[in-house]
Order: structure tokens, then C-alpha cells, then sequence
């Protein structure tokens, strides 16, 4: 992404680091710190870097879209629900899914642009997976597989 390397730290103070790391050795936080970002910071689900832009979502599932070499906020957008898994791309999409079961489909790209919401009405905390062309989601009772025709 850029040369950066993001990491996000979790629980207590959640926040997103850029971090430079060729030429990194032993403690780099005054030296290859290229940004930081609490606000839109997750606890659980992972970022996704596409192209140029990083995409968060909290637990609380308020999505955000930064530009990945500045940490500089594009959109951000409420989505309602909770959130554990983390966003997947796919054929130039980005897939969220809510711990309640709600499937919400983004277009990747600077603007936010949402494409659709599918409710499973299952309690959902996994990851997507995508394998052999397909969308594989897995919920508290079931593992569906989706793919077009």
C-alpha cells in the first residue's frame, strides 16, 4: 500500500498506524510514524487497503474510507449494526457483514456508494471467505455459498 505498512492496535485506544518500514529498525515510533487515526478506529474487524484508499469499519458500524498515504478522511458513513468481521474486496466490491446478519455490499473507490443490503437474519460474526468464484458466508447455524450463474 503505498510503501506503508498499516496496523491497527486494538482494544484500550484503538488506532490505525502508517507506518514506513523500509530502513525500520528497533523502536520507529518518532521516525517511520507516517500518520495516525483514532476516530473510525476498530476494535475487532481488520482495515482493507484498496488502491489508494484504506477502509475501516468499527465495531459500532460506522464505516470510513481514509486516503491510505495521508490518513486524511474521504467519507464516513453509519451503517447500523454491530460489526466483528472484517470487509473483503472482491470484483471491485467491498463486503461487510454485520453481527446481526445484515450483508452490505459497497462500491470500492473514493465516494461511498452502496450497492445493496442482504439480510441473512442470522447472527453472524465470521470473516467472508471467497474461494473458486464464490462468496462463502458463515453464520451461527449455517455456511452459504454464493455465486452468479
Amino acid at each position: 500500500g503505498g510503501g506503508f505498512l498499516f496496523v491497527c492496535t486494538g482494544y484500550n485506544a484503538p488506532t490505525v498506524i502508517a507506518i514506513r518500514p523500509k530502513g525500520a529498525a528497533g523502536d520507529v515510533t518518532e521516525t517511520h510514524v507516517a500518520w495516525k487515526v483514532t476516530k473510525g478506529a476498530p476494535h475487532n474487524p481488520s482495515p482493507l487497503l484498496v488502491d489508494d484508499s484504506l477502509y475501516l469499519v468499527t465495531d459500532k458500524g460506522v464505516a470510513t474510507c481514509l486516503e491510505a498515504a495521508t490518513g486524511v478522511q474521504r467519507w464516513e458513513k453509519r451503517l447500523g449494526g454491530d460489526f466483528s468481521a472484517s470487509p473483503l474486496f472482491a470484483e471491485g466490491r467491498i463486503y461487510l457483514q454485520s453481527e446481526g446478519g445484515e450483508g452490505i455490499v459497497l462500491k470500492a473507490g473514493p465516494n461511498y456508494e452502496e450497492l445493496a443490503r442482504n439480510p441473512l437474519n442470522e447472527r453472524t460474526l465470521a470473516s467472508y471467505a471467497v474461494a473458486d468464484g464464490a462468496l462463502f458466508i458463515r453464520s451461527e447455524g449455517h455456511l452459504a455459498r454464493i455465486q452468479e450463474k
